[in-house]
């Protein structure tokens, strides 16, 4: 599975809930997602996560090539960038962390585009973000073809994370496909990665094609993993493979 040491959060917190009629100040380091692509057989997918990190104001910026078949990390990611600068724009460490992939996003050949089969967007008013239903595309205006339906089941797992200051363990997850005969499960997770730190909850961000793919073979659900944070919640992200190969 793809996949912050915390100090001084109490006092921290009530700063924030003193100052919280000043805004959004407070809210946290939610990261924003970029697909960069398939490989050209569509076994390899590679994503990016970018943003400027809570409590420090550094930016950052990940790379993530995984292998769809074996739901591994490949090419020696996930590859990591953070400028200990708050004066530095997030662009550097983007550009930064592309120099460290590269090699790695050659010799994979990550040069299919990945195309959005479905997203949800952080202004939605109304999603709880535990079910998505997408299609396969056609043609211009054709009607999609098939029906997929996904969906999670969050619960409490064990973790290598102390997670006592934030009164419970970390959460993790089960993804389902939804099918005639029932639910399919695709991911149970037995433990929460470290990595994850002290998740509050996951929610579906989108699903992911190649190009010009007309099957559901290589698709990839991307979830939001929001977890506690300096400042309040992190957001990062974990891709999985959900196609019918």
């Amino acid at each position: 599975m793809v996949k912050v040491v915390l100090g001084q959060q109490g006092w921290l917190s009530g700063l924030c809930a003193l100052l919280a009629f000043a805004g959004p100040a407070c809210a946290g380091d939610s990261a924003q997602f970029n697909a960069l692509g398939y490989s050209q057989d569509g076994r390899h997918f590679a994503f990016e996560q970018f943003g400027i990190q809570d409590g420090s104001g550094f930016p950052y910026a990940d790379i993530f090539l995984i292998d769809l078949e074996t739901d591994t990390f490949a090419g020696g990611s996930p590859f990591r960038t953070r400028i200990d600068s708050e004066m530095t724009h997030v662009a550097e460490a983007r550009a930064q962390v592309l120099m460290q992939a590269e090699e790695s996003l050659a010799e994979f050949g990550i040069s299919r585009p990945a195309l959005p089969l479905v997203l949800r967007g952080d202004g939605e008013l109304v999603d709880e973000g535990l079910s998505i239903v997408y299609g396969i595309p056609s043609y211009g205006l054709d009607q999609t073809r098939g029906e997929y339906a996904l969906s999670l089941d969050i619960f409490k797992a064990p973790s290598g994370q102390d997670c006592e200051f934030f009164e419970g363990g970390p959460m993790g997850f089960a993804l389902y496909r939804e099918t005639g005969e029932g639910r399919e499960q695709l991911h149970r997770d037995t433990r929460v990665p470290a990595s994850r730190n002290c998740v509050i909850t996951y929610k579906f961000y989108g699903v992911f094609n190649p190009f010009e793919s007309w099957d559901n073979s290589a698709a990839v659900a991307v979830l939001s993993v929001w977890s506690h944070g300096f400042e309040g919640p992190d957001r990062r992200f974990i891709a999985l493979p959900v196609g019918e190969r």
